[in-house]
């Protein structure tokens, strides 16, 4: 079914990450636990818990969704006609949009109770500012290289590193080479981290 709004309530217990891409819809990405990680330009943001996030539709982003993180979300059709938010950026809710969502999370298995809330929280979304922040964690982040200093919590450098693994041996370079250069050539402590963070077998 494609709904003008909808909402979701997602737990990530491994790592997931999204490739770049224009969204279809418009989101709203609230964390209540964990971190995610959002792509926007050449800069990737970082959403802690309790923060909240927009990305317009037609955006080019990629998520990066950290181990143990749940995220409430929010879709907006690209067709509803009200006027969204066109940019990016880290948005405060109001009471009023907040109590709904705390609402909503109660309500997951019941869209036609949810039909009502979520008609009054599209209103709402017209209003938010969003802002682009580069916080000291952002930063941090972006800085970040494999094996190199960094000041970020040691379980984030493994995650980072582990994705950047990934990615390199998606883009069709080959598994020892990654193990040599991110690994110190220990095979088996990149497949003790891949089974931790990526959930693999």
């Amino acid at each position: 079914m494609h709904y003008a709004i909808s909402y979701q309530t997602d737990r990530y217990d491994f790592l997931v990450s999204t490739s770049r891409k224009k969204l279809l819809k418009h989101q709203l990405i609230c964390v209540e636990q964990g971190l995610v990680l959002v792509k926007l330009g050449k800069l990737e943001y970082t959403v802690e818990a309790g923060e909240a996030f927009w990305l317009p539709f037609d955006v080019l982003t990629s998520v990066t969704f950290t181990p143990a993180t749940l995220v409430r979300s929010v879709q907006v059709s690209s067709r509803v006609t009200l006027s969204l938010p066109k940019q990016g950026g880290y948005v405060e809710l109001n009471e009023l949009s907040s109590a709904i969502l705390n609402r909503l999370a109660t309500l997951a298995d019941n869209r036609d109770a949810q039909v009502d809330l979520l008609a009054v929280l599209r209103h709402e979304l017209t209003s938010l500012k969003p802002l682009l922040k580069e916080s000291k964690f952002t930063k941090a982040v972006n800085q970040w290289q494999a094996k190199q200093p960094s000041q970020l919590p040691n379980e984030l450098q493994l995650v980072l590193t582990v994705r950047e693994a990934s990615k390199q041996m998606k883009s069709g370079k080959k598994r020892e080479d990654v193990v040599a250069t991110l690994f110190d050539g220990n095979e088996s402590l990149l497949s003790g981290l891949e089974q931790a963070i990526l959930g693999a077998n």
